[in-house]
């Protein structure tokens, strides 16, 4: 229920002109929206002076959506009778010295307010779900759990949306003749600030690949490989490159903490190779050192603390959790540690993940999947880094040059929404070597072939070097949407499976028993 407190509240803050905080068309739609899903619900149970205010507020929010100025809301109010009563209370909100931290908790107010709304919207379909149980309408309990999920799911997206504070109402229109430039002005700077970006920690990726020195915020990037060629190595190099580059760089107390999502090693996996990088130490030593009674964790912590930074890992079981599942535990993230205070978000890898939309054609389901981080991308404005399966082909590939965009399983969902595609291999005839090619770019140059030395020992990519780039010319946008057409009418539904085809002595099982050691 709205209190006379909560319009107080409301008052104070779309009416006081002695702020420094900034108040955006957000915060006057969420009052709005707040106030109409109130009426819904009570409807004609609102006391009459609580309702008068109400009222009062929503016309107040809508005058300023409509850009009116601070005296035209007042004299639209005050012009008819209806307002009259409140002409005294108006005035005193309009001329109250209201200290700013005062005035952004109760901004915190409104934005929990609404994000209770995103809950108790969901509340009618609960209580008839419950009263499906309990009489025992149903006919499997199968239909109740898929009910049940759906339900859920539903309403944690909508918590999670409600709440989403997302930051982008000063570029979301502008005119060039009559609005407030600064605020654009300040977004383009923070966003293309090479202090912003996330160093790869590789030359040749921070200078030559990337115009602006790194992983930048709001983008999408997806290295794909075949099993082995270290794509998973390669996302954890990055963090690891970017914590020791930042070591001597810690600017203030806020910890800057990188998000790891694995649907394919265990946490145990991915805190090992983190150390045997961090550390430059094989497994067998990394194994001495636990005997040896040394928390591998909190050594990896303090080194991370120097730089004021923070990993967090998350397993989840593959097909388990979807980009609507991330958004919850990026807020939890952000609950913890406060705003701005995601560096990155890894998730290895997108094929694993779950479409929060199902659909019989896998393509369509990818589709969903890379639309749902492109969109985690740039509602948290964080850069988000994943790996993803390539076709057999890849297998046979022995150098940069020849990789090609078609070499991507169900490729051009993948393709579309990604802001940087790189393809990786890893060569059969070198074990210390793994080829790379950017195929997309939109964040630098493109079809740049390079070839990587690798200790597959430690888990880190050592260096990378430009290859001459005059193999085969990558396969156009337009050419991948013909193949995906002509893959459609074949119906194929199933999921990919890079091993389909191939003799038992070449099988899935059988690469991973001759070549356990380079596995990674």
């Amino acid at each position: 229920m709205i209190t006379d407190l909560f319009l107080n509240s409301c008052f104070s803050v779309v009416l006081n002109k002695t702020t420094k905080i900034k108040k955006n068309k957000s915060l006057y739609r969420d009052i709005i929206e707040i106030l109409n899903f109130f009426k819904e619900k009570q409807k004609n149970e609102i006391p009459i002076n609580i309702q008068n205010k109400l009222e009062c507020l929503n016309e107040v929010c809508k005058l300023k959506l409509n850009e009116k100025t601070d005296d035209n809301v007042i004299d639209s109010i005050l012009y008819g009778q209806k307002y009259k009563t409140l002409a005294d209370f108006i005035a005193v909100k309009r001329n109250e010295e209201v200290p700013d931290d005062i005035l952004s908790d109760h901004i915190c107010q409104i934005r929990m307010r609404k994000k209770l709304n995103g809950v108790v919207s969901n509340y009618d379909e609960i209580s008839r779900f419950l009263d499906i149980i309990k009489s025992g309408n149903y006919d499997s309990i199968d239909e109740i759990i898929f009910k049940y999920e759906k339900i859920i799911k539903e309403a944690n997206f909508n918590l999670m949306e409600s709440s989403r504070n997302v930051g982008l109402e000063s570029s979301a229109s502008l005119d060039l003749i009559n609005d407030d430039y600064s605020p654009v002005l300040d977004m383009i700077r923070k966003k293309y600030d090479k202090t912003n970006t996330i160093h790869t920690g590789y030359t040749i990726f921070d200078k030559d690949v990337f115009d602006n020195g790194g992983f930048e915020k709001s983008r999408l990037y997806i290295f794909g490989g075949g099993s082995g060629s270290g794509k998973s190595t390669m996302i954890l190099n990055f963090i690891n490159n970017d914590i020791t580059k930042n070591k001597d760089k810690k600017t203030s107390n806020n910890s800057k903490v990188y998000l790891y999502i694995t649907l394919e090693n265990l946490i145990d996996e991915s805190l090992l190779r983190l150390y045997q990088m961090m550390f430059e130490k094989d497994q067998v030593k990394t194994l001495r050192d636990i005997n040896a009674g040394i928390d591998i964790k909190k050594v990896i912590a303090d080194r991370t603390k120097i730089s004021g930074c923070s990993v967090i890992f998350k397993y989840f079981q593959k097909y388990s959790i979807s980009c609507t599942d991330i958004m919850m535990h990026l807020d939890d993230v952000i609950d913890q540690y406060g705003k701005d205070s995601i560096r990155g978000l890894y998730v290895d890898y997108l094929d694993l993940l779950k479409a929060d939309i199902t659909n019989e054609l896998y393509r369509l389901e990818l589709g969903f999947i890379t639309s749902g981080l492109k969109d985690i991308a740039v509602k948290y404005n964080i850069p988000v880094i994943t790996v993803s399966q390539l076709g057999r082909s890849v297998y046979r590939n022995q150098d940069s040059k020849s990789l090609n965009m078609d070499m991507m399983s169900e490729s051009i969902k993948k393709i579309e929404h990604a802001d940087f595609i790189a393809l990786m291999s890893k060569d059969q005839t070198k074990d210390d070597e793994v080829h790379l090619k950017v195929t997309k770019n939109r964040c630098g140059k493109d079809n740049v072939a390079i070839d990587f030395k690798v200790n597959f020992k430690h888990y880190k990519f050592l260096n990378g070097l430009k290859t001459s780039n005059d193999g085969r010319p990558d396969i156009t946008s337009d050419q991948m949407i013909e193949i995906e057409t002509l893959n459609a009418t074949t119906g194929e539904t199933e999921k990919f499976n890079p091993f389909k085809g191939m003799s038992e002595e070449n099988s899935d099982q059988n690469l991973y028993n001759k070549n356990i050691a380079n596995i990674f």
